[in-house]
């Protein structure tokens, strides 16, 4: 296993972790109608998304653009849920801002991230975790 990989690996798993984090800061600021702080927060969380995807990029062009079989297939469809879990926190936060329901977002959240988890955590660590 290649020393790039393995900092990019830590390097994408920090800003999803921060990106977890700040969601549920924003999620916080715009319950107690702190819209301000929320507002700013929420746009250095989208800079985070961009974070995430340009490292997950990096790690599947130099670790599995080149796999074949299943392990091509699974982080495809990993990089797929990752996208995924980002729209459904942008769902989340957006009908919070409005007052609505936000049942739909986070239905979604829960399952794509429980998909991104398992395909990452699973075949695709390439033994990063004991």
């Amino acid at each position: 296993m290649s020393d790039v990989f393995y900092y990019n690996t830590h390097l994408h798993i920090t800003t999803w972790v921060i990106g977890i984090i700040l969601f549920l800061v924003v999620l916080n600021l715009l319950k107690k109608s702190n819209e301000k702080a929320a507002k700013i927060t929420h746009m250095v969380l989208r800079l985070f998304y961009l974070f995430i995807i340009i490292t997950g990029a990096l790690l599947w062009f130099n670790n599995y653009s080149q796999a074949g079989g299943s392990l091509f297939t699974e982080s495809v469809v990993k990089s797929l849920a990752g996208v995924w879990v980002i729209g459904a926190m942008e769902m989340v936060l957006g009908a919070t801002k409005r007052g609505k329901s936000a049942f739909a977002g986070w239905l979604q959240l829960i399952i794509a991230l429980i998909l991104v988890l398992a395909l990452g955590f699973g075949k695709l660590q390439l033994g990063i975790l004991p």
